[in-house]
């Protein structure tokens, strides 16, 4: 695989799987599971509010102050809170999904990209069908890297032109083909695009570069000793990278589109001036304080307990336990590729 270092793509985190596991059949192993549970992050705040229900108890008391709040005005923030909150929960999921799905779809038409190639052309086994389809590989395994490196950026900071797995070649071709920067020489953005673009936007065209490379190499293939496929079989593959690009054009929407502002924005005030507005109604409850506290512990944990779901979810990939391993997984379509190779050409390719 040329230059392609898979040890620099293993993720420094401790997984049993490419994401957080449990046993949905135990409910003890469920609830109290600390690997990927928001437990850590709701509990300041259930805590927060049972100090603050037991304040207004202390003042009403000692004071003789009525500070209670009925709860016929609460019902209606009640049930906007309730929509707000299962309306994020249900598109933070809708966008998990989908952007997982995007993820597993370029890694299995990269397999099928390098399969394919492998098959249409085993018969051939001169130096220069092995060398096309060691290329082949190479750009293939590259393009998968470099999306995984546009995933990971937010997190890691790392342009993928700084990408150790990329030659010095490569990373010189990337900048002057893709990076518009302040320096001399050739640059086609420079002249090609007008204002600044950050080097977000010029991450996400990498791929793009990477594909057309990909796609240039597959038609090279008519120009070996002799062709290695016919011109169906071509545009099969051609085809299968044609739908790994359309998982990265997903990815590339999902990370420039995140649920609306306003939506989040409402859905949080309402959150938050509901969830501290409870203890207020509950002073007019006979139920007495331990129970009170009872309540709003639970109350706090179950709609902040949401709203942190919603966050986790929003943003699948990176460090935090409920990440999904992208590279992970990339890793493993690596090494399936891998064995296309080495069932034709041996080892030594």
């Amino acid at each position: 695989y040329g230059e392609l270092s898979v040890v620099t793509m293993v993720q420094e985190k401790d997984k049993h799987g490419f994401t957080v596991t449990y046993d949905s059949s135990s409910h003890y192993g469920v609830i109290f599971q600390m690997w990927g549970s928001i437990w850590p992050k709701v509990l300041p705040y259930c805590m927060l509010n049972v100090v603050f229900t037991i304040c207004l108890h202390f003042i009403q008391i000692t004071f003789d102050a009525d500070i209670s709040v009925s709860d016929k005005n609460l019902s209606f923030l009640n049930l906007a809170v309730s929509f707000l909150v299962v309306s994020r929960v249900n598109m933070a999921v809708g966008r998990y999904n989908t952007a997982l799905a995007d993820v597993q779809t370029m890694c299995r038409e990269a397999i099928t990209v390098m399969q394919k190639g492998v098959a249409f052309s085993f018969a051939n086994n001169d130096e220069s069908a092995k060398e096309w389809r060691h290329e082949l590989a190479y750009k293939t395994c590259m393009l998968l890297r470099i999306v995984m490196g546009v995933i990971d950026y937010e997190e890691s900071g790392t342009n993928v032109w700084d990408l150790e797995d990329l030659t010095e070649s490569e990373r010189k071709t990337m900048k002057e083909n893709l990076y518009q920067d302040t320096g001399t020489g050739t640059n086609a953005l420079r002249w090609a695009t007008a204002g600044i673009r950050s080097e977000n936007q010029e991450n996400m065209r990498v791929p793009i570069y990477q594909a057309y490379l990909l796609r240039k190499h597959v038609y090279s293939q008519r120009f070996c000793n002799e062709p290695l496929m016919d011109a169906i079989k071509e545009k099969n593959i051609i085809g299968a990278i044609d739908s790994f690009m359309g998982g990265f054009y997903g990815i590339r929407k999902f990370l420039t589109t995140p649920i609306p502002f306003p939506v989040v924005q409402m859905a949080r005030t309402f959150l938050f001036f509901y969830v501290f507005t409870v203890p207020f109604d509950l002073l007019t409850d006979k139920s007495g304080l331990f129970a009170h506290c009872i309540i709003i512990f639970i109350l706090t944990f179950g709609f902040m307990g949401l709203e942190f779901v919603a966050i986790e979810l929003s943003n699948p990939f990176g460090d935090d336990d409920n990440d999904y391993d992208n590279l992970g997984f990339a890793i493993s379509c690596i090494e399936d590729l891998k064995c296309a190779i080495l069932d034709v050409d041996g080892p030594e390719w």
